[in-house]
């Protein structure tokens, strides 16, 4: 496939930017955060089971998160950049309500990967209060292996 003379971008992506998702609700569980604890070698006594607090990178599990609701302009998608912020710890146990939205799509010519798509998203996660929790940023690099130059990234 050759490289597009015009974005791929349509209106009908750019529809999707700023539109909030309806609300997922997620658990922050025990075991997801002692797998993830093991996996990582954190021995970190701050969140040691018995502790009630979930380490922070427990986002990373967290189902109804970054990426629901993102439009798939080309068929593979490589995460370029994530970012987290927490307001407060997360408490084992707790259910959070998860919104999500996508915040920008845009172009990207040359690189490796030839034309590519380049789309950013994000998820706040609410207690049941409605207090923020945490947020998770994401961009995937959206890709067609047919357009790929080959050459280093520019």
């Amino acid at each position: 496939m050759a490289i597009p003379e015009q974005s791929l971008i349509t209106d009908e992506h750019r529809a999707v930017i700023g539109k909030k998702s309806e609300p997922v609700t997620v658990t922050i569980r025990e075991e997801d955060a002692r797998r993830m604890r093991d996996v990582l070698g954190d021995r970190d006594p701050r969140y040691a089971d018995g502790t009630g607090i979930a380490p922070p990178y427990v986002i990373a599990m967290l189902a109804g998160g970054p990426r629901r609701g993102m439009p798939q302009i080309l068929p593979n998608g490589l995460l370029t950049q994530q970012e987290w912020r927490f307001t407060r710890p997360f408490r084992i146990g707790e259910q959070l309500q998860a919104v999500s939205q996508v915040y920008d799509i845009r172009d990207r010519l040359g690189g490796r990967y030839g034309y590519s798509v380049l789309v950013t998203q994000g998820t706040d996660f609410y207690d049941a209060e409605g207090n923020h929790v945490a947020a998770a940023m994401i961009t995937i690099t959206q890709f067609d292996p047919k357009m790929a130059t080959g050459g280093s990234e520019e």
